[in-house]
């Protein structure tokens, strides 16, 4: 592809990044409060569902298209970076207090969909893949995960409506305008993350880089930038419970309602490789932030500084090759 055309779709994504996730983050938490729904629910439900698209088209696609470990890959990859990348800024830009509802049910029902994840494929034992082994991801398996969805969505919303939440008298013009302003704000979102991507992958292939890192690194980071933009303008804005309830609730799509709909439509094989490494690092990721949020109830720059380097080195071991 032209240079020029790469440069085109770089710049085009980045608008659409920004004013993507400016939109959702203004429109969706004004909606909140017109239905006296806490934003940090938001976060977790209407935000985390559309920002984890990108994640379900490209698992989709490799499933249909025969290859599970752009599927796969791509959700893991994505996890790790929702925490190590996003969660890591965005607690670097601003500190971020922890809501006691996210340490009693959404940091938990987070670190239980990574151990149902690492667990389901062992069920069964080992398959033949060409030279190698590796795990299947049946469609019980998959009904698990989205049974699993479906109880976690339940108690998010059965704790949405406390009561102390203030509730903005709005005419249903206006909520209809938020709502449209939310919808837009994903689509903006979604089409300028594509664009970056496209830009970067193509960029990437010119500069020589091996497909399967481009895959482990641009498309999974590629798939995190609305979960990316959206964190870092709700920090920005001081909406830190939607920075951080977008994180946590995508990462909790992208492994029970993703992959459980991808595996029901198309039973998935996953490498041993992903299950030995890129599994264990995701599970440590999860577990990793719970116990820093618990600690302190809060996320600091410190401890965001610690996520970020912590995925910096697993970039860079995807590259150099030290595990």
């Amino acid at each position: 592809m032209d240079i020029f055309l790469i440069i085109l779709q770089l710049a085009f994504g980045v608008v659409g990044l920004h004013f993507g996730a400016e939109w959702l983050v203004s429109g969706s938490s004004r909606l909140a409060l017109t239905f006296g729904v806490k934003p940090l629910v938001i976060g977790l439900t209407l935000v985390a569902f559309g920002t984890s698209a990108p994640e379900l088209t490209v698992s989709m696609a490799g499933a249909i298209g025969g290859q599970p470990d752009v599927s796969v890959g791509n959700v893991i990859g994505s996890n790790i970076a929702n925490i190590g990348l996003v969660l890591g800024l965005s607690a670097t830009i601003r500190p971020i207090n922890v809501d006691p509802e996210v340490f009693r049910r959404d940091l938990p029902a987070m670190l239980f969909a990574a151990l149902l994840i690492a667990v389901l494929p062992f069920i069964g034992g080992p398959v033949q893949i060409g030279d190698g082994a590796g795990f299947m991801l049946d469609r019980w398996k998959a009904v698990i995960l989205l049974v699993t969805m479906a109880i976690i969505l339940f108690l998010m919303f059965r704790g949405s409506r406390g009561g102390d939440e203030p509730r903005e008298h709005t005419p249903k013009r206006h909520r209809a305008g938020l709502v449209l302003l939310t919808i837009v704000g994903l689509a903006a979102l979604l089409v300028g993350g594509k664009l970056f991507v496209d830009g970067a992958v193509d960029a990437a292939q010119r500069l020589g880089i091996p497909e399967l890192v481009i895959g482990l690194t641009i498309v999974a980071v590629g798939t995190s930038l609305p979960e990316l933009a959206t964190s870092i303008v709700a920090i920005i804005r001081g909406e830190t419970a939607i920075s951080l309830g977008n994180v946590v609730g995508s990462n909790i799509f992208n492994i029970c309602l993703v992959l459980g709909l991808v595996s029901l439509v198309h039973p998935l094989v996953i490498d041993a490789r992903v299950m030995k490494l890129d599994m264990i690092v995701m599970l440590g990721f999860s577990a990793g932030v719970t116990a820093l949020a618990w600690r302190g109830k809060r996320l600091s720059r410190l401890e965001g500084l610690l996520l970020l380097v912590a995925y910096a080195l697993y970039v860079t071991n995807l590259f150099v090759g030290w595990i």
